[in-house]
């Protein structure tokens, strides 16, 4: 059982905006990137993180309970806001993990901050697709229609997608949609020049795949390695777009090995 870890809430400026920002655990700092669906959300593998790290999970600007800046219409625009946010946070030297569209911005972060940062976590990342591999159009469906598109588990997916929300949750998640769109409607959830930047990231590179992930398929890992110089897969069986939401107990001690290494 992973116990709890209670992160503390709060909101600091950054650039003009007021991010939500929880952090939990003691030890070296660790900033965690959040996908376009879970923006607020504190994932319960952090917690089994936060044993050896301070956690810091930042919510987007545009998501969440965090402020819309309206000249962030790009990722590229967003790391430049995260490098502010880094400046305000004094975080010199960390390990950064970054899933969905958090791995896409960890991963533009990397390209440009790299000497800050020690280890980087990728989990199931947009952000490229040279190969051209096509897509399911997430902004066409419906939340139920996307929980049964990114959750292996078939009784989870029916749960989730028979889930009645509250107003306030289909406000969020028609906001947190539509900021979405802001930044990665066209191209459609990648960056054609991304590729190009990515040999500039040179820390060592975890990358996690859920291998039935519906959205972005397990294929585009394949894209990463080539792209990525110090990279290494790990493949989750029974997982989709989550591996850390479906198998955390494994996505923990991926992450802990990976991390522990830094020192070896």
């Amino acid at each position: 059982m992973i116990a709890s870890a209670q992160p503390s809430e709060q909101f600091v400026t950054i650039a003009g905006a007021r991010v939500h920002l929880q952090s939990a655990g003691h030890g070296a700092p660790l900033l965690y990137l959040h996908g376009a669906g879970s923006a607020g959300q504190w994932p319960k593998f952090l917690d089994g993180l936060t044993g050896r790290y301070q956690v810091l999970a930042p919510t987007h600007p545009g998501f969440g309970q965090s402020s819309r800046l309206e000249w962030i219409d790009s990722v590229d625009e967003l790391v430049f806001f995260y490098l502010d946010l880094l400046d305000e946070l004094a975080l010199d030297e960390m390990c950064l993990i970054g899933h969905s569209l958090g791995g896409w911005i960890a991963a533009a972060l990397a390209t440009i901050a790299n000497h800050r940062i020690k280890r980087l976590v990728l989990s199931d990342p947009a952000g490229i697709n040279p190969d051209g591999i096509k897509l399911p159009d997430l902004f066409v469906m419906s939340e139920a229609e996307l929980a049964h598109l990114t959750v292996h588990d078939e009784a989870e997916a029916e749960r989730q997608a028979s889930a009645e929300p509250t107003l306030e949750e289909l406000e969020r998640q028609l906001s947190d949609r539509a900021a979405l769109a802001h930044l990665a409607w066209n191209p459609y959830l990648h960056d054609p020049k991304l590729p190009f930047r990515l040999h500039r990231v040179r820390m060592p590179t975890l990358l996690i795949w859920g291998r039935q992930d519906g959205l972005l398929p397990v294929e585009l890992a394949q894209s990463w390695l080539r792209a990525l110089p110090q990279a290494r897969l790990e493949i989750v069986d029974g997982a989709g777009h989550s591996p850390a939401r479906e198998r955390p107990a494994e996505v923990i001690r991926l992450v802990l090995d990976f991390l522990g290494d830094e020192k070896a």
